[in-house]
């Protein structure tokens, strides 16, 4: 690709608007734990980990309240989630949320349900609690990939990975631009659950120019080819656009989670670990379609 080439698909790229992760890191919600002021502690910790800075301990603060029995229903309404945490740290923990099903088991299980419960919230709880941030952005990086092999089956893409575009034709960077954006959002809220900013930054331009580096495009073909039955082109289209977008979240995951970027090794082990789910997605969304 020519400079001009590359430049235009990265001004293309830069008018992703950070702003609608911007809202869903600072989404309000308020959480309530109910029970004795050493069980309710426990909790406390177990939501913000070792990992918490005093900044964040402070800032998470504001988004819990704190009760020896559970509020009344007026006062219930306002709370995201009421959480139980057990007198004997050996019990499940319970919560229970507006118009949502009663949860129990684990505090990492709780959680993990919690997102499921609350999607609108994933970014928000990760943000504020570092307990949040694997299964938030690993559901993050899950429903992204899911997204983009959807694209790619219906809209029967070329075989592209969105973040090699910059590599291929400049004929190849108007197929790919719907894939990039939606891999740059996936970045961008990655790095909002970590508590940075929502923006463009030359972080993310960097970190996706790696993992596109750290893959390349024959590779990534050839090893997609070997997903699907041979014949059915836009299956492995769509393969490599989940592979593709799995491998570029775990980096950012990593990036964030560290401060480092991930080696070539990593991104393709990511990439390779990837396939059979990426497989099964595909099919899964095949079939929708048929239906």
């Amino acid at each position: 690709m020519s400079a001009g080439a590359a430049w235009n698909f990265w001004k293309t790229v830069q008018t992703v608007s950070p702003k609608t992760v911007e809202d869903e890191a600072n989404a309000s919600f308020n959480l309530a734990i109910v029970g004795n002021p050493e069980a309710r502690a426990r909790l406390r910790e177990a939501f913000l980990t070792e990992k918490a800075t005093e900044e964040e301990r402070e800032e998470a603060a504001a988004f819990v309240r704190e009760f020896e029995e559970a509020p009344d229903p007026d006062a219930a309404r306002s709370f995201a989630f009421i959480l139980y945490p057990p007198n004997d740290p050996a019990e499940p923990l319970g919560a229970r949320g507006e118009n949502s099903v009663p949860l129990s088991g684990t505090v990492e299980q709780v959680a993990a349900q919690m997102l499921e419960q609350k999607p609108t919230l994933t970014v928000a709880l990760a943000r504020r609690f570092p307990l949040f941030r694997s299964p938030g952005c690993n559901k993050i990086i899950r429903e992204t990939a899911k997204v983009n092999a959807g694209v790619a089956l219906v809209s029967g893409l070329p075989g592209v990975l969105p973040i090699t575009a910059i590599f291929l034709p400049v004929s190849s960077v108007a197929d790919v631009i719907l894939l990039t954006k939606n891999q740059i959002v996936m970045i961008m809220r990655i790095a909002a659950a970590h508590g940075r900013k929502p923006a463009y930054t030359k972080q993310i331009k960097e970190l996706i120019g790696t993992v596109g580096a750290a893959l390349g495009w024959r590779t990534v073909a050839r090893e997609a080819a070997a997903l699907v039955p041979a014949g059915i082109g836009v299956a492995i289209k769509a393969s490599i656009a989940y592979s593709g977008t799995v491998a570029a979240g775990r980096s950012a995951y990593w990036f964030y989670q560290t401060g480092k970027k991930p080696t070539p090794e990593a991104i393709r082990a990511a990439y390779k670990e990837s396939q059979a789910e990426a497989k099964e997605a595909v099919e899964d969304i095949r079939q929708r379609e048929k239906a």
